[in-house]
């Protein structure tokens, strides 16, 4: 396991070949080569990270291993490996060019269910280079391996194959197919990237890349106006918090004077360091670590779309499918839960000020998208709400103390959901190619791919589509928290971590919010599986853009293909489920139905397992809060079920909870209509500043610049008319007068004699006279 702890950084560096292969060579010209070339590289990634995850875990149980370190000071390498028994915190202290590693051994395993607080989990592999100056020191840069890094790699890359193999089938008629390949490449490395960085600034670097690419492929469709416009609210809704973040990165570093990762001195962890800023006080009498932490967590707001940055997700939608399973299961709103787990032991040092704030906008977060999400009708967003609310669960969860829940659950959620996004794409993508939606196809573009995601219009897929129906079956129930799918363990644990200490008003929010999730779930699955197909008179989707199809024949081959891709050249039904899009649903159904495995909650042998690993207490099955979890999944189900067992015979029948409760229903539609109120007063004000702006750069700004123009205009006139006449045309008349006399005077010079007597005698007579008139008297 040695090549693969030491070549460690190629598992970001393969899905960067995969972005630099296709956007830089002829490969970019075959569709088909470029979406296998992404993919092989990104399966070689899997097979890096699973070998890493081996070497990882192994080295922390074998009697003796060897934790690496490897560091370049003044563009020298040094590799020092020591020798421990049990499990070893390494320290690397860099001091005037010279690197030292101590060891502190422990004799034997320690009992990680005695452990009471979190440990920050020792590496295994540091391999760091010296980057930049800094000060006195020089600032590095490099990879950082522990356990969770290991877990983490494994899931973003099998997730992110999957997407990638999947993409291969759904991408396969769109013209623009390769260029997504290289987006969705480079976003994979970007998330691989920061998981794997061993101080804040590259893992900073690794987060602004993913922002863009996520600008890239929400507005990959970006004929429309929907989804560039997506794109652009994405990118700067998420740029809010990661200013106020990179505020929290310079304060930290003010303090610090390090971002690096780890417990050594002069890294961020170190427990000295940690209780300092915990004590000692900064702004508004807060401690240093709670206003760096509450500057830290604003990014993670933003990435990972807690309220009040929520809004971006949801409109994130416009990208194809692929896209939102890629944003939703395996990168972007995944690195804002990973950045606060990361940064945990900051987030603890001021007594738990910080995690208070953390757990109130997780819990909020969960139940206000879950509530959201119930009266939907769009497939996608749907799920989108669902990934906002089992992001809160996440967030919630790390804020009262549950590290190990919260990252367990990020696991878990990352395959269902995945499966999930998938799923109704491949709903969506067999939905595009019925007769109504084909013939408003021709008409609207837009109209018909929004028509293809209203679940009103399908009914009855379960028979039609039978490996994606039971594929998405089990995503379903493992996002409803039903034994003994993935998710039913993870959300239990979460809920139980709550219960057992002490947290009773975040357990209970959290628990309405299952219940929630069970429901809308339950509805959707039934209104997509289940009942008479009803595509075919639809409920169609009014675009206000008055988008035509003529708009964007620049962009298509010569036959009809829908927004993402799909070929449209016959009128009647083609039921057909792609292999490779089958295969990646399989894959994740697998992880779906299994993935709760990984940290079972019972002290066997592979139970707790991810706790373990981690160097963290494991949490015991509660039996009262694991029954009352199914119970409740169970009372979700059911209300679901019956609820709608007999609703919409046709698509244009009104839903059972808006015929019940009119108001509630619409109001939740409109998503509280939170963005119609940013658009009311953030929307408006910065028009309006916007207007002021314009107001003081025309008749202030343009005035004194114009103002100084003028000025220099007028200076340089009057430069000029001095110049020439002074300077140019006086020396020139001087010269010119001088060379007149000059030539007067030669004539003068005859050389008879007779002449220059009579120059003499008028010069005495002229004398004389000057001096009997002028100076005699």
């Amino acid at each position: 396991m040695s090549f693969f702890l030491q070549y460690a950084w190629l598992i970001p560096a393969l899905p960067l070949l995969g972005f630099a292969l296709i956007t830089f060579t002829p490969l970019r010209r075959n569709k088909l080569a470029s979406g296998w070339t992404a993919t092989g590289l990104m399966g070689l990634a899997v097979v890096m990270a699973l070998g890493l995850l081996v070497g990882v875990v192994g080295a922390g149980s074998t009697e003796s291993h060897a934790a690496t370190t490897t560091t370049e000071t003044h563009g020298e390498a040094t590799t020092e490996t020591t020798e421990s028994h049990g499990e070893a915190a390494t320290e690397t202290t860099e001091t005037h060019g010279e690197t030292t590693t101590a060891t502190t051994e422990s004799h034997g395993e320690a009992a990680t269910e005695h452990k009471a607080a979190f440990t920050f989990p020792a590496p295994v592999v540091v391999q760091r280079f010296a980057w930049a100056p800094a000060g006195s020191t020089n600032f590095a840069m490099g990879i950082y391996v522990d356990t969770p890094v290991a877990v983490m790699l494994a899931m973003v890359t099998i997730t992110a194959t999957c997407i990638h193999l999947f993409s291969i089938g759904y991408m396969a008629a769109n013209p623009r197919q390769s260029r997504f390949f290289s987006f969705i490449s480079f976003f994979a490395a970007a998330m691989l990237l920061m998981v794997l960085a061993d101080n804040l600034l590259l893992f900073f670097m690794a987060w602004e890349i993913m922002g863009l690419c996520s600008y890239l492929l929400i507005g990959f469709l970006y004929e429309r106006p929907q989804a560039y416009r997506a794109a652009i609210k994405a990118f700067i809704t998420t740029r809010i918090g990661d200013v106020l973040m990179l505020l929290g990165l310079v304060y930290l570093w003010t303090q610090a004077g390090s971002l690096a990762f780890g417990t050594a001195v002069g890294e961020i962890f170190n427990p000295e360091f940690l209780q300092r800023i915990g004590t000692e006080t900064g702004f508004m009498g807060m401690t240093h670590a709670t206003l760096i932490s509450l500057l830290i967590f604003a990014g993670t707001v933003g990435k990972s779309a807690q309220f009040p940055l929520h809004v971006w997700l949801p409109d994130a939608m416009e990208g194809p499918t692929p896209v939102s399973a890629l944003i939703h299961a395996a990168t972007m709103v995944s690195a804002g839960v990973f950045l606060v787990a990361r940064t945990f032991p900051i987030f603890e040092a001021d007594g738990g000020m910080a995690l208070q704030v953390v757990a109130i906008i997780g819990s909020f977060t969960a139940l206000f998208a879950a509530t959201i999400a119930v009266a939907q009708y769009d497939i996608k967003r749907i799920l989108a709400y669902s990934t906002l609310s089992q992001l809160g669960f996440m967030v919630a969860a790390i804020g009262i103390g549950g590290w190990v829940a919260g990252m367990f659950h990020l696991l878990t959620h990352a395959f269902f959901k995945a499966l999930l996004f998938l799923g109704s794409g491949a709903v969506i993508h067999a939905m595009e190619a019925t007769p109504a939606i084909e013939k408003l196809h021709h008409h609207d573009e837009y109209a018909a791919q929004q028509t293809a995601q209203d679940i009103r219009n399908m009914g009855g897929l379960r028979t039609k589509l039978p490996w994606t129906f039971w594929t998405y079956t089990a995503g379903y129930l493992a996002l409803a928290g039903i034994v003994p799918f993935a998710g039913f363990w993870s959300k239990d644990e979460i809920l139980a971590h709550a219960m057992d200490h002490g947290h009773p008003i975040v357990y209970a929010v959290l628990t309405v919010a299952a219940f929630l999730t069970a429901f809308y779930m339950t509805r959707q699955w039934r209104l997509v599986f289940f009942g008479e197909f009803r595509g075919e008179h639809p409920v169609v989707f009014v675009n206000p853009e008055h988008q035509a199809e003529h708009h964007h024949h620049h962009g298509h081959a010569d036959h009809h293909a829908d927004d993402h891709g799909h070929d449209h050249g016959h009128g009647h039904i083609h039921w057909h489920e792609s292999p490779t899009m089958t295969a990646a649903l399989v894959v994740l159904a697998s992880f779906a139905v299994t993935a709760g495995a990984f940290n079972l909650p019972f002290s066997m042998p592979g139970g707790h397992w991810l706790s373990h690993i981690w160097g963290q207490a494991g949490v015991g099955i509660n039996w009262m809060v694991a029954g009352l979890s199914l119970l409740i999944a169970s009372a979700g189900i059911a209300v679901g079920w019956f609820s709608y067992r007999n609703a919409f015979a046709k698509a244009q029948d009104t839903d059972p909870l808006d015929a019940r409760v009119p108001t509630i229903f619409a109001m939740l539609n409109e998503k509280y209509r939170v963005d119609e109120f940013y658009n009311a007063t953030v929307g408006r004000l910065t028009a309006l500043l916007a207007l002021l702006w314009s107001f003081l750069d025309r008749v202030v700004l343009d005035g004194i610049v114009n103002g100084v123009g003028h000025l220099t205009l007028f200076i340089s006139r009057v430069n000029f008319i001095v110049d020439d006449t002074l300077l140019n045309d006086g020396p020139d008349a001087v010269a010119d007068g001088t060379n007149a006399v000059g030539r007067q005077t030669r004539k003068l010079q005859t050389g008879r004699a007779q002449d220059y007597a009579a120059y003499v005698f008028a010069g005495t007579l002229a004398l004389a006279m000057l001096y009997l008139y002028v100076i005699g008297k």
